[in-house]
């Protein structure tokens, strides 16, 4: 599995999403801009280390839950990991949504050294400017250019995140993106 993969997996879920929706035509965007931004703050919540506050500063990389559905199944959760493809998903929907091919979602892999609460405040920066400051720009080729390189500085800061601070492998992520999708989908079938 790669990158590419991931992307159509989640054209796929986008497309249903869609058309179950009745959202053809509609600019999803600003939507989807403000649901990753909501996702990063959540994937900040669960790594937790900007919480001088709270004596509880460790990340939630196994939390043991019950099931939801049988109370007696409990499970080691990777919350942050979960998070982080969350994240993933939405990084991907917005790629879909500019027409920026699979190809051009790799970004270097230069290490950041900003600490980490920066990198969240910098990816939240760049997320939010991916949506475009849309009066600023009169010919709107020079707005699809400027929301792309946001989208393409917000993921090598993503990527650095999850790999050199957060200590994901590829194939972790890609385990937990396959498995979050399934249940994308099977919310779709229930009425999420």
């Amino acid at each position: 599995m790669n990158l590419e993969k991931m992307y159509e997996m989640q054209k796929e879920l986008d497309a249903r999403i869609i058309k179950e929706k009745g959202l053809e035509g509609v600019d999803l965007l600003p939507n989807t801009v403000l649901a990753l931004q909501v996702e990063i703050a959540e994937l900040a919540n669960e790594w937790r280390g900007f919480k001088h506050w709270s004596n509880d500063q460790e990340p939630r990389f196994n939390v043991l839950e019950i099931g939801v559905t049988d109370c007696s199944e409990e499970k080691l959760v990777n919350r942050v990991l979960e998070e982080y493809v969350d994240c993933l998903h939405f990084f991907l929907s917005i790629a879909r949504q500019l027409d920026l091919p699979a190809e051009d979602l790799y970004v270097c892999e230069d290490v950041l050294e900003e600490e980490t609460v920066v990198l969240f405040m910098e990816l939240l920066h760049n997320v939010g400017l991916i949506n475009g400051e849309k009066f600023l720009f009169q010919n709107p080729d020079n707005l699809s250019k400027y929301q792309r390189e946001s989208l393409r500085a917000a993921l090598f800061i993503f990527y650095n995140l999850g790999e050199q601070r957060l200590g994901f492998t590829f194939e972790q992520i890609v385990e937990a993106y396959v498995a979050k999708n399934a249940i994308n989908h099977k919310r779709q079938s229930t009425g999420y």
